[in-house]
């Protein structure tokens, strides 16, 4: 099934000024695949060949779009099975079909792209920015929330309140910062209310995991009277910038 390469998910193109895993746009078309690492393949072999090859694709047809890959490092269940997940970002439906249709008349670059891993059908989800943007690095740790809401609250209350712990969790760093955006579930996705994910860099983000740990982010958190308007599991994984 040679379907077009584009995933959550967690955008862009080099020709354009756009991008997701990370910037302030307020509102993303996300397209995710879920992938199983084909045997003697890794989540590295497949971003080099998405920071390549298939960059140099997107270069040259002018698609309007960028590219992560999240490598999954621990993933409840029932989303723990793809190994990756291939995100694209669009800033419209209409970049969305043309990379769509330029990915279909590709030829060898789809077979290259299937030598490396086996997916499933893709998904879409909207993207909300929720703080600050996720600063650009080569690899990053990411953690996501997934979330159902409770009764009564509604996707505004999670974004303000996502807003407001990033707030607090990048007045913890002593250098640099974190970014944080909503994913809101759209075809083919469903199980949960939106995705809560949280990126920087490894250094950056061991700094917001270490105030997890040793609690004091939630002290903080209690302090200022947030709270949480959900109900939320939490992943981990490791992204992968190949578009950008």
């Amino acid at each position: 099934m040679k379907y077009f390469l584009l995933i959550v998910s967690i955008a862009f193109g080099s020709s354009t000024a756009w991008s997701s895993d990370h910037d302030g746009t307020p509102s993303q078309l996300a397209v995710i695949w879920e992938c199983t690492l084909n045997d003697g393949i890794t989540a590295r072999d497949v971003a080099e060949w998405g920071s390549t090859d298939f960059k140099k694709f997107v270069e040259k047809n002018s698609l309007n779009m960028t590219s992560y890959l999240w490598e999954a490092v621990s993933v409840n269940p029932p989303f723990d099975a793809p190994d990756v997940r291939w995100i694209d970002y669009y800033p419209s439906w209409s970049d969305f079909y043309k990379a769509d249709a330029a990915w279909l008349g590709s030829g060898q670059l789809v077979d290259d792209y299937y030598d490396l891993v086996t997916c499933e059908k893709p998904v879409t989800a909207r993207t909300l920015q929720a703080g600050a943007p996720v600063p650009e690095e080569k690899i990053k740790t990411l953690y996501a929330r997934v979330c159902q809401l409770n009764e009564g609250a509604t996707i505004q209350d999670a974004v303000a309140y996502r807003e407001a712990v990033n707030k607090i969790q990048n007045s913890q760093i002593k250098e640099g910062s974190v970014g944080s955006f909503l994913f809101s579930p759209g075809f083919g996705l469903s199980g949960f209310d939106y995705v809560a994910a949280v990126a920087g860099s490894v250094e950056d983000m061991a700094s917001v995991l270490d105030g997890s740990l040793d609690g004091s982010t939630a002290a903080a958190i209690e302090s200022a009277g947030h709270s949480e308007p959900a109900q939320c599991v939490v992943d981990l994984h490791r992204s992968h910038t190949m578009v950008n």
